[in-house]
């Protein structure tokens, strides 16, 4: 495991240790029961680039055993499908991991057939994921992390609550930390009941406002209308 290196594109946006634990525990007792895959490292002879498997390779490497992998020559775009197919396969991965993935690859120049071929959706889906990747800065998605419980419609309202209040990246990070929450979907929840709160605070003082115009026109005995 020693001689694996990163490659590919990020798709997680936090480490769980827990769960990292127990797979340590389930190799260390059973064995590695599915290899990882990986190919010839592009620059570095006689070391390798992990197209997925990442979580396998530290455990196994934690636990200093050697690894199963499967070895293919694969050029970057059959990497970035090879990569992409894998997340599409595995259910843990959240909707803003997804983005986050897909958002890599429209930096990295890829097209967009290439995208939607890596993550099994069609052009629709995914110009919907990239609104949110584009709308939403990276430093507050990584801020909050994966929010499992969180899908697009929730993102997008988040993005909307940050136009409506004018609330910028800087200050919203620094809310979501000072929460201290400690699970990602309650720092998502952190940001979005702040900025709610001060739409609430807005909508109170414009009634106050409208009943007090109200008031003074009716004294005044002028028309209402």
């Amino acid at each position: 495991p020693l001689l694996i290196d990163e490659g590919g594109m990020q798709d997680r946006l936090e480490t769980d240790y827990e769960a990292d634990a127990g797979l340590r525990n389930s190799i260390a007792e059973y064995g590695q029961q599915v290899p990882v895959l990986v190919r010839p490292h592009p620059e570095r002879e006689g070391r390798f680039q992990i197209v997925y498997g990442r979580r396998r390779v530290l455990a196994v490497r934690d636990l200093g055993q050697t690894v199963k992998a499967l070895v293919r020559d694969l050029d970057d775009r059959e990497l970035i499908l090879a990569q992409g197919q894998e997340n599409t396969a595995r259910r843990d991965l959240s909707f803003i991991e997804k983005v986050n993935f897909a958002k890599q690859l429209q930096d990295s120049g890829y097209d967009r057939k290439v995208i939607c071929d890596a993550l099994s959706v069609d052009k629709t889906l995914l110009s919907r994921m990239l609104s949110v990747a584009e709308r939403i800065p990276r430093d507050i998605i990584t801020g909050i992390g994966s929010a499992p419980s969180v899908g697009r419609d929730r993102w997008l309202g988040l993005a909307g609550l940050m136009d409506d209040t004018e609330t910028d990246a800087g200050t919203l990070l620094s809310i979501i930390n000072l929460s201290g929450a400690q699970k990602s979907d309650d720092r998502f929840q952190a940001g979005w009941d702040y900025m709610a709160r001060i739409i609430d605070r807005r909508r109170t003082m414009e009634k106050a406002q409208l009943q007090e115009t109200q008031r003074l026109y009716t004294a005044d005995g002028l028309p209402l209308g």
